[in-house]
């Protein structure tokens, strides 16, 4: 049976059934992308010179976790002795190398596969989230520790919708940046899902080996499916050790800071920054003759700093601020 589901703006059909929350669409029209999956036991060969990136993570084996090879017509991104992924306009490819793995198809699709997708499609694929406020699309990117999963889950508990969790797509139209709807999901820790989360759930887990949960949006709140235009991008600062007079701050960052912090905060920026060679995929053009990646990716982020205000944002941390933290927010996005 073929689905049709929205993810990052792409209308996509497969005959897999997601256990991620999926929006589905009408199976009607062509079809942005067609994905496939099915299981080969033995990887293909790929000469070591077509690889334009390894990652410096190691799986068990002493492989890098992550590949990125050139092929005739596209790229493939290995993940050694789990599966391979073939990008082609228009077309991904898996295969699987176990079924007992099968969890770990739609970790890599919807984490660094799709990823790699939209940037050699033209999209820019931010590590941050997005939510809807007075119509416009308001992301916020931040390290490790900034925050950004909570400060996230508490405005769509507040009510605002949700675009993207973890990774915003963006496209550069006439009318300045957009940002596309990613796939109604919310990973939370099991602290977050008790904080946020009516009621107790046994949610699944995102990743076996980590401990955040896969939470629908619909347990929390609502998802904004349509394109958005992009109001602000927010860089998150947390204040942990805050007193009894901290306050919210929002500063503006400089359209030249701006780019590299854009850069530093794409979800594939190790591999964007450092491969070799890369060509993007140009629609009606062959492969050999489409814009090398890497001056197509700081084009885009360049005209993104330019028609988008990057703001730092600093923040106390403790959930009884959050409330002061997101009207800042409103507050500055309607002065913008």
């Amino acid at each position: 049976m073929s689905h049709r589901y929205l993810i990052f703006g792409q209308r996509v059909s497969t005959e897999r059934r997601f256990r991620t929350p999926m929006t589905s669409v009408a199976p009607s029209g062509e079809p942005d992308l067609r994905f496939d999956c099915r299981v080969v036991c033995h990887a293909a060969s790929l000469a070591a010179d077509a690889c334009l990136y390894a990652s410096p993570d190691k799986n068990h084996y002493g492989e890098s976790a992550v590949q990125l090879y050139a092929v005739a017509d596209g790229y493939v991104m290995r993940f050694p002795r789990v599966a391979d992924f073939t990008l082609t306009p228009g077309h991904i490819d898996c295969q699987l190398r176990d079924p007992a793995l099968d969890y770990m198809v739609e970790v890599c699709l919807l984490g660094h596969v799709f990823s790699c997708y939209l940037e050699l499609s033209g999209i820019t694929a931010l590590h941050a989230g997005a939510v809807e406020v007075d119509g416009r699309a308001v992301l916020f990117a931040a390290d490790r520790t900034g925050g950004k999963s909570t400060l996230v889950t508490s405005l769509v508990e507040a009510g605002f919708a949700l675009l993207a969790d973890d990774i915003s797509a963006l496209t550069i139209t006439a009318q300045g940046a957009r940002c596309l709807h990613g796939f109604p999901q919310l990973k939370m820790t099991p602290e977050q899902a008790r904080r946020f989360v009516t009621g107790e759930q046994d949610y699944p887990l995102v990743h076996p080996a980590f401990t955040k949960l896969s939470v629908p949006l619909q347990a929390l709140g609502r998802a904004q499916t349509e394109p958005l235009p992009v109001a602000a991008i927010y860089l998150l600062a947390r204040e942990r050790e805050a007193g009894p007079d901290a306050r919210t701050q929002i500063m503006p960052v400089p359209a030249s800071e701006a780019v590299m912090h854009l850069a530093r905060h794409s979800f594939l920026w190790h591999l964007l920054e450092t491969q070799r060679g890369g060509r993007a995929f140009a629609p009606g053009a062959a492969q050999s003759a489409a814009a090398d990646l890497r001056i197509d990716r700081f084009m885009r982020l360049s005209r993104i700093a330019a028609q988008v205000p990057v703001r730092h944002l600093h923040y106390p941390s403790g959930y009884q601020w959050l409330p002061d933290v997101h009207q800042a927010i409103v507050d500055d996005v309607t002065t913008l």
